[in-house]
């Protein structure tokens, strides 16, 4: 569902990576320990108490994807300087906007799976938080929906404005997998001010959170459906919190009461809370 063997052969493939492969054993500081967390759980080091060391036989890198591509280009100028110093990104390059938006296709068939298994069809859809999930077409496509779309970044929402600018509007789904909803807008706002956004739309139908951080108090409120999506698969994981603090997005949060007593559904490498389903709301 989301091609991990590509994300861990970006990785693997950068220079820095490259470079600490070489070594056969590394007692690392506090600041860099979540580094080599990550390296660890993509199977380039073993964890000995409080050192690394090198893999026995670490992971081969032969041909790379697109998405291996972007992920290399996100790890060394994003990932690794986050990792290692906290630096958070806060211009990015023509070439590292390419790279995020590759990125997010990464998670396609997972988005296409999703909204087939939980979304009736019709309604109005919060995106609360759209990187690095990118939750958008397929929403309007296959089940339906007009979307708001809230991103805390505006380069980063631009790139999806830019895309969804070009697929031509409909007011009911003709049959092709891109075909756009009647209605569809973007709000540039901190997740934390979600609640706001009920005086301009009115209550939402739909509420998706994947892999993102907001007060699901509030959010709870504002849709009758909430569904928040956890990645279960570790690396990908990591890799994704340090990339969204690196960009200064919010991660998600780890102590919700909603999420502890929200029902779960387990779909691939993904836990799905239904804190309000079509079935409950």
């Amino acid at each position: 569902m989301i091609p991990r063997e590509d994300i861990v052969a970006g990785i693997l493939s950068t220079p820095i990576v490259t470079l600490l492969l070489e070594v056969e054993e590394v007692k690392p500081s506090p600041r860099s320990r979540a580094l080599f967390e990550l390296l660890a759980e993509v199977g380039a080091f073993q964890r000995k108490g409080d050192k690394y060391r090198r893999g026995r036989s670490p992971p081969e890198v032969t041909e790379l994807s697109p998405i291996s591509d972007a992920v290399a280009e996100i790890f060394q100028h994003i990932v690794f300087p986050y990792l290692v110093s906290g630096r958070k990104a806060t211009r990015l390059s023509p070439e590292l906007i390419r790279a995020l938006y590759v990125y997010t296709s990464a998670y396609q068939i997972m988005r296409i799976e999703v909204t087939q298994e939980l979304l009736k069809y019709g309604g109005l859809t919060l995106v609360a938080g759209w990187f690095p999930c990118g939750f958008s077409s397929e929403l309007m496509s296959i089940s339906g929906r007009d979307v708001v779309i809230v991103e805390e970044r505006e380069d980063i929402l631009t790139m999806e404005m830019d895309r969804l600018s070009l697929i031509p509007l409909a007011p009911s789904p003709t049959g092709q997998e891109l075909a756009a909803a009647s209605f569809y807008s973007f709000e540039t706002t901190s997740l934390s001010g979600l609640d706001e956004l009920i005086n301009k739309y009115g209550k939402f139908d739909t509420a998706i959170v994947c892999s993102r951080g907001v007060d699901m108090e509030k959010i709870d409120k504002i849709a009758d459906e909430v569904y928040f999506i956890a990645i279960r698969d570790r690396p990908i994981d990591l890799f994704n919190q340090a990339l969204i603090k690196g960009l200064g997005l919010t991660p998600p949060a780890t102590d919700e009461k909603f999420l502890k007593k929200a029902e779960k559904k387990e779909l691939g490498p993904l836990t799905i809370y239904v804190i309000r389903g079509a079935s409950t709301a």
